[in-house]
């Protein structure tokens, strides 16, 4: 689909985003305006797509909306919501990929972009913020491995055991793109995730209703992903 982003100034919402997000968490926002008073806000249309570049390495949050991040064959990674950072791990890497990922909208959205040359005097005046930074990159970083069980499950029923255990809150997972959306995320077509579930199901481990997972037992569902993942061990963790 074609490309369409629209540049404009950061209004005061997105200031106001900017500057209470958890980059300066901890710190006092006025210290900071003036940073957010240079950006700008790159406005997405719900259903459009822009490719991920690193020609200029520049951390990004969304300031409103949603976004997926899929890989260049259309794979869903993961989710960003607002006031989630991405493109941090790209920062200061001496890697670049090959292909580059793309950024699907899910509803109108808008994203500003900081760049390095900006960033690294703040972390040098300010250590607070630089450490904030490295605890954000390494939740996306854990956040990534865990992804990586999802992708690499020796069954799709184990991959879907991992997501509902990452997921779940208070017991229950809402599918906002419903059964499509989760085979996408965990590279699965539909009708495995269904036989997946309906496994899962059968074992009492979980029911479904609509759009929501609920899972009966959280511990017998950890206790079955560990063991079909981990059989040679005979057990949980202790």
């Amino acid at each position: 689909m074609e490309r369409k982003r629209f540049e404009m100034a950061l209004n005061a919402r997105h200031e106001k985003c900017f500057l209470e997000s958890a980059l300066f968490s901890g710190c006092d926002g006025k210290n900071f305006r003036t940073l957010a008073q240079s950006l700008h806000a790159v406005s997405i249309l719900k259903g459009h797509t822009i490719p991920i570049v690193h020609h200029h390495p520049a951390l990004a949050l969304v300031m409103d909306g949603s976004l997926d991040v899929c890989g260049a064959n259309g794979v869903l990674y993961f989710t960003l919501e607002t006031g989630s950072f991405f493109e941090l791990e790209a920062m200061f890497s001496n890697i670049h990929p090959l292909v580059p990922n793309q950024l699907r909208a899910r509803s109108n959205s808008v994203v500003t972009f900081v760049s390095k040359s900006l960033l690294i005097p703040i972390f040098h005046d300010n250590p607070h913020v630089a450490q904030n930074y490295m605890s954000i990159l390494s939740d996306m970083l854990q956040l990534t491995m865990c992804r990586l069980h999802h992708f690499t499950a020796e069954t799709p029923s184990i991959a879907l055991g991992l997501y509902l255990l990452r997921n779940e809150k208070r017991g229950s997972i809402r599918l906002v793109d419903g059964f499509a959306g989760l085979a996408r995320r965990l590279n699965i077509s539909r009708a495995t995730l269904y036989r997946s579930l309906a496994e899962l199901e059968q074992l009492s481990l979980v029911e479904h209703r609509e759009k929501t997972v609920r899972i009966v037992s959280l511990e017998k569902l950890r206790q079955y992903v560990w063991m079909q993942a981990s059989p040679q061990d005979g057990g949980l963790p202790k």
